[in-house]
C-alpha cells in the first residue's frame, strides 16, 4: 500500500504540465480569432438583406419600352395593294402612297375618317353620305401631312411641299379628287415626293418679290397724271 501511493502521486504530477500546456494553447487560439458580437450579426443581417433587395430591381429590371401608336388611316408598308372593301355604307377611296424609297402605304378615305378628322366635305352623295371624291388635292395633302409617319423622310413645313403624281400627271392643288380619274373599284397608286425646304424658301421669296414689284408698278401707274392741252 505504501509503494503504490507514491506512484499515483507521481502520475498525477506528470499529467499536470500537459493539462497546463493544452489550456495555454486553447487560450492563445481563442485570442487570435476575431471576436464576433452576436448582436451586431442580428442587427446587420436585415439591413444587408434590405440593401440587396433594393439593389436587385434597379440592375435586373429593364427600362420600359416606348410604344408608338401607328396612324389610324395610313397603314404600315405593304407589298401588295389592298382590296376594296365590300358592303360599305358610302363611297370609299383607296390610295396606295408610293414613296421614293419604294415603300407602299395603304390609305383609306371614307365618311367615317373624314368625320373624325373634321374635314369639310363640299358635296354629298344621293343618299346623304360624305363623298371623299369631292375634296381637293390640297385637302388630301393636308390630311397626309397630319398622318405623317415617323419612318418617312423629314416632315415638310406645309402641304404645298408635298407632290402627288398619278399616272405620270402632277396633281394640282385646286383639282377635286373626282377629276383625277381615280378608280373606285381598286387601290390607286399615287407617287409621293417632298420638295426640299431650301427650294420652297427660294420660291416663296421670289413670289413675295414679284408681288412687291407688282404693287409698286400699280401705285406708280395710278399716281401718274397726264394732261393734254
Amino acid at each position: 500500500m505504501s509503494e503504490t501511493a507514491p506512484a499515483a502521486s507521481t502520475a498525477s504530477e506528470n499529467a499536470k504540465p500537459e493539462q497546463s500546456i493544452s489550456s495555454k494553447l486553447t487560450a492563445a487560439e481563442s485570442a487570435s480569432k476575431p471576436q464576433i458580437d452576436p448582436l451586431s450579426i442580428e442587427t446587420n443581417a436585415p439591413a444587408a438583406e434590405a440593401s440587396m433587395s433594393t439593389a436587385e430591381p434597379t440592375s435586373s429590371t429593364p427600362a420600359p419600352a416606348i410604344q408608338r401608336l401607328d396612324s389610324v388611316a395610313i397603314g404600315p408598308s405593304v407589298e401588295t395593294d389592298p382590296q376594296p372593301p365590300r358592303n360599305e355604307a358610302g363611297p370609299v377611296l383607296l390610295i396606295t402612297l408610293l414613296l421614293t424609297s419604294g415603300a407602299r402605304h395603304p390609305y383609306k378615305l371614307d365618311e367615317k375618317y373624314l368625320t373624325k378628322r373634321n374635314v369639310t366635305v363640299p358635296a354629298l352623295t344621293e343618299s346623304g353620305r360624305k363623298d371623299p371624291y369631292s375634296i381637293s388635292v390640297y385637302t388630301l395633302k393636308e390630311l397626309i401631312l397630319r398622318e405623317w409617319r415617323e419612318e418617312w423622310e423629314a416632315q415638310p413645313s406645309s402641304p404645298s411641299s408635298i407632290r402627288l403624281i398619278y399616272f405620270g400627271r402632277l396633281l394640282d392643288d385646286k383639282t377635286p379628287l373626282k377629276d383625277c380619274r381615280f378608280n373606285a373599284e381598286a387601290a390607286n397608286v399615287v407617287h409621293m415626293t417632298v420638295r426640299p425646304q431650301d427650294i420652297v424658301d427660294e420660291e416663296d421669296a421670289s413670289k413675295s418679290k414679284a408681288l412687291a414689284r407688282g404693287r409698286e408698278g400699280e401705285e406708280g401707274t395710278a399716281g401718274c397724271r397726264c394732261v393734254i392741252l
